[in-house]
């Protein structure tokens, strides 16, 4: 809680103005620009939540669930190995690039709502818009290693990264433990940022942050996984 230097009045963590006096309690944030929250979210993700909480418009969190859900497709490609499909990369890559579009905003909406649900249910008490962006930008591990790590695995193992025959691995091990170990660093980044985001935004204790974003990923998890085979199944 803020107490306001005018009247003394308690008011809420992310409240701009004294809801008594109207007095202005700090620094009002309008919009956020996109390289900079990005960059401070690594680097001092705490103040950084607390600031996009308070700001009025959550701007580029849409854009950020988007390219969340393009390395999302790449990802099912590679774990349900999809490069069986198609007859080479550059008829995989746009199909990948499609799905994770319409997969990310899916992914707004549906991981959003599970995790704005759980929150609700363990005394969460921020607003859904603050949840929305609260995952969105816990996802800029993920989307980095989209544009710095996807890119060297194409080069490095073609279709092979998709079709497992032979098995990346076999290839080249050594690139291979390297490249999808730092994807699996960079999501548990994501996951790590997305809990202390829990934490700040919705003023939950750590036990509660660790539950829901656990139940949130682990739920989502499970229906991506069987609306995935579903479409398998269909096509």
């Amino acid at each position: 809680m803020i107490p306001c230097p005018v009247c003394r009045v308690e008011n809420d963590e992310f409240a701009t103005t004294c809801r008594s006096c109207k007095a202005f309690l700090q620094n009002r944030v309008v919009n956020l620009d996109l390289f900079e929250t990005a960059w401070k979210i690594l680097e001092a993700p705490k103040k950084t939540f607390q600031r996009i909480a308070i700001a009025e418009h959550k701007n580029y969190s849409l854009a950020l669930f988007s390219m969340f859900g393009i390395s999302l497709s790449f990802t099912l490609f590679w774990y349900l190995r999809l490069g069986d499909r198609f007859d080479t990369l550059l008829d995989l890559v746009p199909t990948a690039l499609g799905a994770g579009l319409v997969l990310g905003l899916l992914s707004s909406v549906v991981l959003s709502g599970l995790y704005h649900g759980f929150a609700k249910l363990l005394g969460g008490k921020t607003s859904f818009r603050n949840s929305f962006a609260i995952l969105a930008y816990a996802a800029t591990p993920v989307v980095l290693s989209l544009f710095l790590v996807l890119p060297i695995e194409l080069l490095t193992f073609g279709m092979y990264l998709f079709t497992w025959n032979p098995h990346p691995y076999t290839i080249k091990p050594v690139s291979y433990v390297a490249l999808i170990g730092f994807d699996g660093i960079m999501a548990l980044w994501s996951v790590l940022l997305a809990t202390l985001g829990t934490v700040v935004g919705h003023h939950v204790d750590i036990i509660k942050a660790i539950v829901i974003v656990l139940l949130t990923v682990g739920m989502y998890g499970f229906l991506l996984l069987a609306a995935a085979q579903q479409v398998l199944a269909i096509l």
